[in-house]
């Protein structure tokens, strides 16, 4: 079992899992420069959850940052995470429900681009604005982008989840659970299930998420 800290520290912890997972990185000179290796590719902005340097471990750790808020709060449904690997996509990862039935796992990411290149250009006090509408349609726009059975491997899938991320400073739970907990999003043909995972909250000592309203047609 893999286990992680789920502090804001704890991308080194995953970073060190996954040199454990690759023998030939695992000396001291090869942690020390793969960790100065991301420090210099991390873009500084809503970037909690980013790995730049394998992607396929980003993915997975942030499902499992949600499976573990899950479980917190006593609605965890899958066990069994792996990561399906870059080729083998999309989904991103597959887990195995508790009833015993096979999860779809797809991963993206709701930030706002402006703000990356405004901090990249080096105004690092910008920070994106969110209003109600904008975070509605943001979301809703990764659902339908994500909502293709095109080209789908692995499966078949009896529940097929999407699990939408952010660091956004100002999209904190506080402010999102009022605006999406009863928001009504339109009908699905293959997402059956999504979640909007925000960076750790102190306040809450997890990463808090809030599980969209989604309908699916059948």
């Amino acid at each position: 079992m893999l286990v992680l800290n789920k502090t804001p520290n704890r991308r080194e912890s995953i970073f060190q899992i996954g040199l454990q997972m690759d023998h030939d990185k695992s000396d001291e000179n090869n942690t020390a420069q793969a960790l100065d290796q991301v420090k210099q590719k991390k873009r500084g902005y809503s970037d909690f959850f980013a790995w730049p340097v394998d992607r396929q471990l980003e993915e997975w750790a942030i499902v499992d940052s949600l499976k573990e808020s899950l479980e917190k709060a006593n609605a965890g449904f899958f066990n069994s995470l792996r990561a399906r690997g870059r080729g083998n996509d999309p989904p991103d990862c597959e887990a195995i429900l508790y009833e015993g039935g096979k999860l779809g796992i797809e991963v993206t990411e709701l930030v706002d681009p402006v703000a990356i290149m405004a901090y990249k250009n080096g105004d690092t006090s910008q920070q994106a604005e969110w209003s109600e509408d904008k975070l509605i349609k943001s979301i809703a726009h990764r659902l339908k982008a994500k909502d293709v059975s095109t080209n789908l491997k692995g499966g078949p899938y009896d529940v097929y989840m999407l699990v939408i991320h952010t660091d956004e400073p100002i999209l904190n739970f506080d402010y999102t659970h009022p605006i999406l907990s009863e928001y009504p999003f339109k009908f699905y043909s293959l997402i059956s299930r999504a979640f909007l995972l925000m960076s750790y909250d102190q306040k809450y000592q997890c990463c808090p998420y809030i599980e969209l309203n989604i309908k699916t047609r059948t």
